[in-house]
């Protein structure tokens, strides 16, 4: 029953919305794969571009 729902659900899904998730999980990924590397990661904060420590790196 599950997979019959969830099958369904994906099939409803827009493309943008599987993209927003699959972005989501690539960030995550990217995170977990800085902080265990111990290395900096570079964002843009508005017009500027940051390195941030693993520490710093917002969640």
């Amino acid at each position: 029953m599950a997979t019959a729902k969830s099958s369904q659900l994906k099939k409803n899904m827009s493309i943008a919305e599987k993209l927003e998730i699959g972005m989501k999980l690539v960030k995550a990924d990217l995170i977990a794969y800085k902080k265990a590397k111990n290395s900096e990661i570079v964002v843009m904060q508005g017009d500027k571009i940051v390195y941030l420590k693993p520490d710093e790196i917002p969640e």
